[in-house]
Order: structure tokens, then C-alpha cells, then sequence
């Protein structure tokens, strides 16, 4: 296991004195590849604050331009990005944040064969869906249970949310709990609250490392969240043997 640099120490000096972390943890947040999908709402916080923690390596797939309807929620750009590509802006900003993050960005619509692509590519610990439909979320899902990667997915919409964190073969997954749920596109936009994803986003960033530091995560749990009346309600699941997770 390679020792921080004195750099990496002073710079994340108030991870390292927790108690549950330490230089060994920061040493294998140091390790961890992220292949994340998506850099909208939820992206946004959850890039911001892995970058900023010290992962090792963030690859973001998206396939959208900067819209000024974006700027509510999306706190990784600015007025000036408007009209680029999500992945060129995100890409200047994170490496801004963090110089020793590896980041890597690529303009491109997630589908059944495009991912593939990237995970052949390379070997990456963790899959985390920040993508604003339920076709990519069992795609991310199915996905991460065929190539045995841990996973992350949540959900907004309005003041609410949920989430859940997938350990394959072992923990239910996201089909556990939604076997039947339409992934016909919406006709139109969702309403969300900024602070939506900006919550749920940042609960995906401390999912991540929370599972990599074996500390206690939201396996076998869901997570939901009504920031309206301000309710944090826990579900337990039950990995179902009919699923594509049992197979």
C-alpha cells in the first residue's frame, strides 16, 4: 500500500484525523476508480465531492449540453458554459478542484453497448448511476451485477429521493425493488427542487466511500428522502430469488 505524500496529508488532514478513517483510509479512497453516469443534478455534487475527497480516478459519461434551465440544480458550471458540452466543462472544473484526481470525460449516450466500451476499457471499483431516467438506472444496475462492480443509485424528483447501494451477488439490487416499473420516457420535465439532488448527489459521493472504507452503507437499504417535511425514512429490503441478482 504506496504512503501519502505530505501534500495528500496536509490536503485532506480533516479526513484523515476521523476516527474512521485515517491514513489507511485515505490511502484506499487514494485507490478508488468511479465510472459515473451522468452530470446533471445529482453528478454534479457527486463528482464535486469525490474529487475533492481524493478518489484516484473519476471517468463521467454524459451526452448533454449546458442548458440555462440546467443551472438551478447543476452546481458544477456557470453562466459561461452555456451551450457546452456538460463533459468538457465538468472535466475543467474537477480538475481545478483537484489536480491529483484522474478525470476523464466522454461525450457519449449510455446505452446496452456504449458502456461496454468503457468497461473494457478498464477496471474500475465502483458504477454509480446520476442519470435522471429509470431505463439507465436498470441498465447501471444490470450492468454492474454482470461485471460484479459495486453500485450506487438514486433517484429525485420534486423535495423528494431515494437511495440505495448495491454489492452484486450478495445485496439486493435496484430490480429488487422495482421488478415492474414503466421506463417509458417522460412527456415532459420533472419539477425538482435544486437542493434535490444536490442532497441525494452528495449522498451518493458518501455511499461510495463509506462501502470502499467497509464502513456501514446502505446495502439491503433504501433510503427515502422527503426534504418537504424533512423525513429520512430507511426500508430494509430483501434480495429476491427471482431476481436478475440471484441468477
Amino acid at each position: 500500500m504506496p504512503d501519502l505524500t505530505q501534500w495528500q496529508k496536509e490536503r485532506y488532514i480533516r479526513q484523515i484525523i476521523s476516527p474512521e478513517i485515517g491514513e489507511e483510509g485515505q490511502e484506499i479512497l487514494s485507490r478508488i476508480k468511479v465510472l459515473q453516469i451522468g452530470a446533471g443534478g445529482l453528478g454534479s455534487p457527486f463528482a464535486l465531492y469525490l474529487t475533492a475527497a481524493g478518489i484516484n480516478e473519476l471517468t463521467i459519461i454524459d451526452n448533454d449540453i449546458l442548458d440555462i434551465s440546467n443551472l438551478q440544480r447543476q452546481i458544477l458550471y456557470n453562466e459561461t458554459q452555456i451551450g457546452e458540452d456538460k463533459v468538457k466543462s465538468a472535466k475543467e472544473e474537477l480538475i481545478k478542484l483537484n489536480s491529483d484526481v484522474n478525470i476523464n470525460a466522454y461525450k457519449d449516450y449510455v446505452d446496452e453497448n456504449s458502456i461496454k466500451k468503457y468497461l473494457e476499457e478498464k477496471k474500475y471499483d465502483f458504477i454509480v448511476d446520476c442519470s435522471d431516467n429509470f431505463k439507465t438506472k436498470f441498465l447501471v444496475n444490470r450492468i454492474a451485477i454482470e461485471n460484479n462492480l459495486r453500485c450506487v443509485i438514486a433517484g429525485i424528483k420534486d423535495f423528494y429521493g431515494q437511495i440505495i447501494t448495491i454489492n452484486p451477488k450478495i445485496s439486493a439490487c435496484y430490480h429488487c425493488i422495482f421488478p415492474q416499473v414503466d421506463t417509458t420516457p417522460n412527456k415532459g420535465p420533472l419539477p425538482v427542487i435544486g437542493v434535490t439532488p444536490g442532497i441525494l448527489g452528495t449522498l451518493e459521493a458518501l455511499e461510495v466511500m463509506k462501502t470502499a472504507l467497509g464502513l456501514p452503507n446502505l446495502e439491503n437499504k433504501l433510503l427515502m428522502v422527503n426534504l418537504l417535511d424533512l423525513r429520512f425514512n430507511i426500508i430494509e429490503v430483501v434480495k429476491s430469488e427471482e431476481c436478475i441478482c440471484s441468477k
